[in-house]
C-alpha cells in the first residue's frame, strides 16, 4: 500500500536524476524535470532543435531562449515547498542566515524559530527582524513561527512569480466561452 509519504516523494521526485526537483520545468506534455537535468540530457542541442521529453518521447522544440525559457512547473515547486516545509518543522533546524554566516561549520548556530514565506528561509529570532520591517524592499515579508500550522499556511500563501515578470504572482482565470448565437 501506497502511503502518503511516498506519494509525496514520487512527485516531488525528478526521474532523471531522482533527487527532489531543482528549479522544475514543465515540458508540453506536462512531464516534469529540473533545469539542470534538461540541460544535461540535451547539452548537444541548441534552441529551435526538435527533441524528444525523457520519459514519454513526446517531441518539442527547445525554446528561442533555451531550456530556461521552458515553463517553471508551478504544481511540482508547491508539492517541494510543502515536503520541505514539513520536513522542516519536524526537528531542530539551524538558522539558515547564521550557517550561512558561518559558512556551513554547523558549531553553535542558533535554533530556527520563524519562517520567512518570502525568503522560503528558517531564521533566528535575531535574524528575522529585518524581515519584520516594512522598510526592506517590497515591504515586511510573510514570517510565522515554525510549527505543525506552517504547512499548511506555505500552501496557502506561498506565492508563485512568472518567470518573465519577478514581481509578479502567476493568476489563472478561467474563460467562460459561448456560442456567438447565444441571447445576451
Amino acid at each position: 500500500m501506497t502511503t502518503s509519504t511516498s506519494v509525496a516523494t514520487d512527485w516531488t521526485t525528478c526521474s532523471i536524476c531522482l533527487e527532489v526537483f531543482d528549479t522544475p520545468k514543465s515540458l508540453p506534455c506536462i512531464h516534469g524535470f529540473c533545469l539542470k537535468c534538461l540541460a544535461g540530457h540535451f547539452k548537444d542541442k541548441l534552441p529551435g532543435d526538435k527533441v524528444p521529453c525523457p520519459l514519454c518521447r513526446k517531441g518539442f522544440k527547445i525554446p528561442t531562449d533555451g531550456l530556461e525559457g521552458l515553463q517553471h512547473h508551478f504544481f511540482i515547486q508547491h508539492l517541494v515547498d510543502a515536503k520541505n516545509a514539513s520536513s522542516k518543522v519536524s526537528g531542530n533546524v539551524p538558522c539558515q542566515a547564521c550557517l550561512e554566516e558561518r559558512e556551513g561549520q554547523g558549531e553553535d548556530v542558533p535554533a530556527a524559530t520563524i519562517y520567512c514565506i518570502d525568503c522560503n528561509e528558517s531564521l533566528c529570532e535575531k535574524c528575522c527582524r529585518p524581515h519584520r520591517r516594512t522598510s526592506m524592499k517590497g515591504g515586511a515579508h510573510h514570517v510565522r513561527p515554525l510549527g505543525a500550522e506552517l504547512e499548511q499556511e506555505l500552501i496557502q500563501l506561498r506565492r508563485s512569480s512568472c518567470d518573465k515578470h519577478k514581481d509578479e504572482q502567476v493568476c489563472l482565470m478561467y474563460f467562460r466561452i459561448s456560442c456567438t448565437n447565444a441571447a445576451p
